[in-house]
């Protein structure tokens, strides 16, 4: 898997154009110009009137209050049929007064039934419009991703009318509706059921669900006629692949953060579903946030181990929160390197956590097979010298990821912690401050940042912080809609699926043998564990992924027979603690209802069969690299060349 232009990314985001500068300037003055035309309009009114009318002094009938209100007069089609002798400019404000009353008549009732329009106009929009439920931080960034980098219209839903998001998305040219998603008639106004996409990101997680299921009623009524309808349109758009009909479902992605609710509906049948009328997709937030943070800083990006004369992988984390549990899984699901021992985790969190701790623990009973963990509870912004001295020279950390609720003391804990640090005289360490971005000072507090880079060689020793910005860098269209994390695994899955077919392995037999889009969650997310650890396997040979058409040349891989080795008991030892945490334990016979199975043994006692499946998943590698436009380069010196602290350094 390539590595994005990080750089690039980031560059993008900082320079984004304030939209308001975008707008034609005749639009962002209208009114301005409104009120200048008809001043001007009243001038020429009363100048014109006072050279036409005879006034008092001069034996006539008028005065100076008869020329105000005949210039008024003229905006209410009042002026004189008669204007013969009239001077030009009198009757330029003639014709131009009504001219600016009916433009303000005509704004104003367009105000009043603009959004029915609108609503209506996406009758003649199926399929090409995106409908997005909760406009907080994430409903935002989703919604204006489609707003400025799509063709698509979007309609957004919020109940709160002062939502200044919301207000701001309208100005991307968005449809606002303000109701409560959950009723039924509000999912309607919205012409939901002819949606593309129906994004469900309300602060609330049984909120979400019950806008999923009221959706998918509303999509019942569909006639069979329209579906035959809809996938015509889609053809003209979407040419249909391998001879099947291109997608017209409406896509439902609901946005699910607790844990709890994540882990009983993630094999509900209702999210399962997959039909020409509705499907749905359940993702959690934190756990893909996790998996990009450890995408783009990976803790063997910093150190990697290469053998037991090495010091093992340890990896500081700073709080408990959600995401913080999370990055924990993705270090026991990905740090495996060729020492084969278990990464060392720490995490300093304050004592009012320990009964999430535990039950976090309870959650993941065979975590201790797979991450050598400790807690150390203590306060992060107030912890001691002493304790924080104490805990570095105990043992180096390689790297600290910081994840505190709130932003600023995420920042600030850093910060503290890099001072206290370069103070004892004690080795530099990087930190990834996290940050959640759930408040307005998000946008002020990331001015400065500067984007992520892949290259960690650049980090200054005195501050080596790099300050992740989690929304920004993970909800988007590319992450979320079109899966841009999960396309390896997809290519992994596919290979799989034509190996195990041109074998003569029978549907009947393995369960597995399906299209992606029907495999069952927990064989999807097995598939992405897999696809994550590819870039670790690169690495520890020295190569990278690149684009086909990249100047570099393309390497051998694995580059000799150990490497093959080490790469195929390294994937083994991967494997094992996927299904470690998924809740399995070793069994003579393999028995998926009791979670048992006979393989999660050292590689030493696998048999020679076994051990085959594991090389030619690494075997593989270039090809599916080469199926998703790629190829394998080599970019890197030497494992053992480099220092520890320090990631390896580009060829010249």
């Amino acid at each position: 898997m390539s590595s994005p232009n990080i750089v690039a990314d980031g560059e993008r985001r900082n320079r984004r154009p304030d939209h308001q500068e975008q707008v034609n300037p005749l639009v962002r003055h209208e009114w301005t110009l409104v009120g200048l035309l008809a001043a001007l309009t009243f001038v020429l009114g009363c100048v014109g009137y006072a050279q036409t009318m005879t006034f008092a002094d001069d034996g006539g009938p008028f005065t100076w209050w008869d020329v105000t209100y005949a210039s008024l007069r003229l905006f209410i089609f009042e002026a004189p049929e008669d204007t013969a002798g009239w001077p030009t400019y009198l009757q330029f404000a003639r014709a131009l007064a009504p001219l600016i009353v009916l433009y303000t008549a005509a704004k104003a009732v367009w105000r009043v039934i603009e959004e029915q329009v609108a609503l209506y106009g996406l009758l003649f929009r199926k399929r090409r419009f995106v409908v997005v439920c909760g406009i907080g931080e994430t409903g935002f960034r989703i919604a204006r991703d489609y707003c400025l980098n799509s063709d698509k219209q979007v309609v957004v839903i919020d109940n709160d009318p002062l939502n200044a998001l919301a207000a701001e998305l309208k100005n991307y040219g968005a449809i606002v509706i303000c109701g409560n998603a959950m009723d039924p008639l509000v999912l309607l106004k919205s012409q939901v059921i002819y949606a593309k996409e129906l994004f469900l990101c309300t602060s609330d997680d049984k909120a979400n669900i019950a806008i999923a299921k009221n959706a998918e009623r509303l999509t019942r009524r569909l006639t069979d006629t329209e579906i035959v309808h809809l996938e015509a349109i889609a053809r003209k758009r979407e040419p249909a692949i391998g001879g099947q009909a291109p997608d017209v479902s409406l896509r439902c992605f609901l946005c699910v953060d607790s844990p709890d609710v994540y882990e009983i509906f993630s094999v509900h049948s209702f999210f399962e579903m997959n039909s020409s009328r509705f499907a749905i997709r359940l993702f959690n937030r934190r756990e893909t946030i996790a998996r990009n943070i450890f995408r783009i800083c990976a803790p063997d990006l910093y150190y990697r181990p290469a053998t037991r004369g090495n010091e093992p992988m340890h990896i500081l984390f700073i709080g408990f929160e959600p995401l913080v549990r999370e990055m924990i899984l993705q270090t026991a699901l990905t740090a495996h390197y060729t020492d084969f021992r278990l990464p060392h985790v720490t995490v300093l969190c304050e004592g009012d956590m320990r009964v999430k701790v535990d039950r976090f623990r309870h959650r993941h009973p065979h975590l201790d097979e797979t991450v050598d963990i400790d807690f150390v509870y203590a306060d992060p912004m107030t912890i001691t010298p002493k304790t924080w001295y104490e805990m570095q020279t105990a043992t180096h950390f390689d790297v600290c990821y910081v994840a505190l609720r709130r932003d600023v003391e995420s920042i600030l804990s850093a910060r503290r912690l890099n001072r206290l640090r370069r103070h004892s005289g004690l080795p530099p360490l990087n930190f990834v401050a996290c940050l959640n971005q759930q408040n307005f000072l998000a946008e002020i507090i990331d001015d400065d940042f500067q984007p992520i880079d892949m290259d960690k060689l650049g980090l200054p020793d005195h501050e080596p912080i790099e300050y992740f910005e989690s929304l920004d860098q993970t909800i988007s269209i590319d992450i979320i809609v079109n899966e841009a994390l999960d396309a390896m695994a997809r290519t992994l899955h596919n290979a799989y699926l034509n190996t195990q077919l041109a074998a003569g392995a029978s549907k009947r037999a393995n369960a597995s043998l399906i299209p992606w889009s029907e495999l069952p969650a927990h064989k999807k997310k097995a598939n992405r564990h897999a696809a994550a650890h590819m870039d670790v396997k690169l690495r520890i040979a020295n190569c990278v992924a690149c684009d086909i058409d990249s100047d570099e040349p393309e390497a051998v891989f694995p580059p000799d027979d150990l490497t093959m080795e080490l790469l195929a008991q390294l994937e083994h030892r991967r494997w094992m603690a996927d299904k470690h945490l998924a809740g399995y334990s070793y069994g003579d016979v393999r028995d998926e209802d009791r979670m048992l199975h006979p393989d999660l043994i050292p590689w030493e006692q696998l048999t020679e069969e076994d051990k085959e499946k594991d090389r030619a998943n690494i075997r593989q590698i270039p090809q599916l690299l080469k199926m998703q436009d790629q190829k394998v380069c080599r970019m890197y010196l030497g494992l053992h060349d480099t220092p520890r602290g320090n990631t390896q350094k580009p060829v010249p």
